[in-house]
């Protein structure tokens, strides 16, 4: 269940009131920070945790898809491109100095007469096309399994591990094997363990068979 702040459920309820606000705020992989809005407003940044002045950038924000599961959420935003010189706009300027693919984000859709969200997301940005315009982002969750790389390792009956380095944590002076009798912290090796057999003999499997009577009667 969504519990939402009193101040949340006056403002609900009343016939009139404040719109709410689309507020964004990004910051890049170098450490830059930009503040976009549909309109222009000082709000307390939820990056910054002081009031910050929004520019009124933000074109559209969502649709949103959210997922109670391991599929990852998704959404998009609409940022304007008309604003600066001739030579060169203001959105254009920022995304040639920052590093904005892989840009962490936070949105929130504000109500600014409850001084509380709607609704709050966070993830990474992902530049997805524009137009002389604007420009369009799409939005990747902050941790996605499917992304991550496992360390390169396969089935064998050969140690996976680096002699002595952290994931071994053998502080023994002489080099191991890498096998299984060699190790030398027993309970981190990765190492499939074999037991193979080989000349079997053959043998009569102790299977219960039905005795059947083939003699006919005339």
């Amino acid at each position: 269940m969504i519990s939402f702040p009193q101040t949340l459920q006056a403002v609900g309820g009343a016939r009139t009131g404040l719109p709410p606000v689309h507020l964004l705020d990004v910051q890049t992989l170098n450490g830059n920070q930009y503040f976009w809005s549909d309109r222009k407003i000082g709000v307390v940044s939820a990056l910054t945790a002081v009031v910050v002045s929004y520019l009124d950038w933000l074109l559209s924000a969502g649709p949103f898809t959210f997922n109670r599961s391991m599929a990852a959420d998704s959404g998009s935003f609409r940022v304007q491109n008309v604003s600066g010189t001739t030579l060169a706009r203001d959105l254009e300027v920022a995304l040639t100095a920052s590093a904005i693919e892989g840009a962490m984000f936070i949105y929130r859709y504000w109500q600014a007469d409850a001084q509380a969200a709607w609704m709050q997301t966070s993830g990474t940005l992902t530049f997805s096309g524009g137009t002389p315009s604007d420009a369009t982002f799409k939005t990747k969750p902050l941790s996605t399994p499917a992304q991550k790389d496992a360390p390169v390792e396969q089935y064998s009956e050969t140690c996976q591990l680096q002699w002595a380095g952290p994931r071994c944590g053998s502080t023994q002076p002489t080099e191991c094997q890498y096998s299984f009798q060699t190790c030398q912290v027993i309970e981190r090796p990765m190492i499939v363990l074999n037991s193979f057999e080989q000349n079997y003999g053959e043998a009569v499997s102790n299977l219960v068979s039905p005795v059947l009577n083939r003699t006919r009667r005339y």
